[in-house]
């Protein structure tokens, strides 16, 4: 406002018509977003569940925990197997042989504390990475879908309502969601889950099914309903 009124003042003062600076100080002044808000709604956790990639990604884990609790189970199985060993040996406690013994029985049972502490640490983290991959490919096909539909903001919700049989604690959960009405037209969230799934389910066998790339401009037919 300052920098506009020093500037008619010198228009005036060199004769230029005020309306003329008005003009020119419009043109300057950046151009004001006149879009009305649109705002739509998807359910994280529903696109997360039936998410193809996400069901995929959980089994190749849970494999891998299920490998990992055998060798665990076979470590244990060999520290029990020695203790009943030196127990049944009739060796003198002091001695050379049951000192080697105890020895073995306890690097056996350091090997099984630094075996389950490495796995502990390795599973945590493709848990967390994970759970990444797939945010990620839910808020970019999101991003997607609202440029192409119109959308200027995307909140998460929970979809799900109070039935007759939800139980008391889940029901007063519900209660506090934040948002009480919307219109079903502005529920992306299968919108959002079948253009995930389509875009999983259409990638090439054996080919790395990595999260979609965020673009801007008009959705691809994938992300159209």
């Amino acid at each position: 406002m300052k920098k506009f009124a020093l500037a008619l003042a010198a228009a005036l003062a060199v004769g230029i018509a005020p309306h003329v600076v008005a003009q020119e100080a419009a043109k300057a002044a950046p151009a004001k977003d006149t879009t009305p808000h649109r705002v739509g709604l998807v359910d994280m956790a529903k696109v997360f569940e039936g998410y193809s990639k996400f069901k995929a990604m959980r089994e190749e884990l849970a494999a891998e925990i299920s490998k990992s609790d055998a060798e665990a189970k076979a470590m244990v199985e060999k520290m029990q197997a020695k203790q009943k060993e030196i127990a049944e040996s009739g060796l003198t406690a002091g001695s050379t042989e049951y000192e080697q013994a105890e020895k073995e029985l306890l690097d056996a049972k350091g090997e099984f504390e630094a075996f389950r502490a490495a796995t502990q640490r390795k599973l945590a983290r493709r848990e967390s990475e994970m759970f990444k991959v797939i945010y990620a490919d839910t808020t970019s096909m999101v991003k997607k879908y609202a440029e192409y539909a119109g959308y200027t903001v995307v909140m998460r919700f929970d979809s799900k309502d109070i039935e007759d049989d939800t139980p008391p604690a889940e029901a007063v959960q519900r209660m506090n969601k934040q948002v009480v009405y919307y219109r079903t037209q502005d529920d992306i969230t299968e919108t959002v889950l079948n253009a995930l799934n389509r875009n999983y389910d259409s990638a090439p066998t054996g080919a790395p099914k990595a999260p979609v790339r965020q673009t801007s401009g008009a959705a691809p037919r994938s992300a159209q309903q």
